[in-house]
C-alpha cells in the first residue's frame, strides 16, 4: 500500500485531486493497485522551512506553492530503479503545473509485513500471502 504525504501550501480541494490522481498513475505504471495508492496532503504552514538559517517561501508571487516536500512509503522490495522511475513521474507532474516550485522527494522504504490495515472487521497484514493477520 504506497503512500504519499504531500506538504505544501494549501490547496484547493480540485488542485489536490488532480496531484492525487496523477500521483495515482504513476503507481499504476509501476504495477500497484491504484485503490491501495494513498495521497496524504499536509498544510505547509508560512516561514515553517529554513535553509541556512533563513526562512523560504511557502507561496511564489503569483500565490501558488514555492516548494513541495514529498515523503514516499513503499515496499523496501522496490529496487533503486524503480525508485528513480518513481521520482521522475512525481517529479514531471509537479512540474508541469509548479515550474518554479522546490521540489524535495524522501523514499522511506518499508517491509510489507510492517504494514497493517482494515476496511472492515479484519485487520490485514500486507506481507501476509493470505491478506489477513489469522493464521
Amino acid at each position: 500500500m504506497p503512500t504519499i504525504t504531500v506538504a505544501c501550501a494549501p490547496l484547493a480541494l480540485i488542485e489536490r485531486k488532480r496531484i492525487a490522481l496523477g500521483f495515482t498513475r504513476v503507481f499504476k505504471e509501476l504495477g500497484a493497485d491504484p485503490a491501495h495508492c494513498m495521497v496524504f496532503f499536509a498544510p505547509l504552514p508560512l516561514d515553517c522551512v529554513f535553509s541556512a538559517g533563513m526562512p523560504l517561501p511557502s507561496v511564489d508571487r503569483q500565490g501558488k506553492p514555492a516548494q513541495f516536500h514529498l515523503r514516499i512509503t513503499c515496499s523496501e522490495e522496490r529496487d533503486a530503479l524503480a525508485q528513480q522511475v518513481l521520482a521522475d513521474g512525481l517529479y514531471a507532474g509537479l512540474r508541469a503545473t509548479y515550474s518554479g516550485a522546490f521540489i524535495y522527494l524522501q523514499f522511506d522504504p518499508i517491509a510489507p509485513a510492517q504494514v497493517f490495515y482494515s476496511a472492515g472487521s479484519a485487520l490485514i497484514n500486507a506481507g501476509s500471502p493470505q491478506g489477513s493477520t489469522r493464521s
